[in-house]
């Protein structure tokens, strides 16, 4: 997933913007926000989702006669959003998931710890410190071929 930060002020950013004026999301709204986040709801799908709702009222306010109401909230567009949502899995059956590609590479793999912990202890070797009472590169070692940090 994405940065959570970004997640968050680029929906808040889209959203000011369509409506024109910056108004301020109501703790609804980021909590609606949190729920797209939590379930996994791709940050283009929130923006596509955002624009389709806007588009769909300008052009309701551009043919009507009556007065057209503001759009206050962001659960206005949540409908849009669910539809973007479904467009975008119609729209990417057969390719890898987005998951998978994101999970390919954190790095955090244990692989690329341990390449980084024995690297430290190599380094730490070849420095020719002082003994001291803790024997760091030894800690590097362990660490790395057990993924555990060493007691005592």
């Amino acid at each position: 997933m994405q940065n959570y930060f970004n997640y968050f002020t680029e929906i808040e950013e889209r959203f000011q913007q369509r409506r024109g004026s910056l108004l301020m999301l109501s703790t609804l709204d980021w909590a609606l926000i949190e729920t797209w986040r939590e379930a996994g709801v791709p940050l283009e799908a929130v923006l596509h989702g955002i624009d389709d709702a806007f588009d769909k009222h300008d052009a309701k306010a551009l043919r009507g006669t009556t007065r057209t109401r503001k759009v206050n909230g962001l659960a206005w567009c949540a409908q849009s959003v669910m539809e973007a949502v479904e467009q975008a899995m119609e729209a990417s059956v057969g390719a890898p998931s987005i998951a998978a590609a994101q999970a390919a590479e954190t790095g955090f793999e244990a692989e690329r710890v341990g390449r980084y912990l024995e690297d430290n202890a190599v380094s730490i070797e070849s420095a020719k410190l002082s003994p001291r009472r803790f024997n760091s590169s030894r800690s590097c070692r362990q660490t790395s071929s057990t993924g555990r940090r060493p007691s005592g």
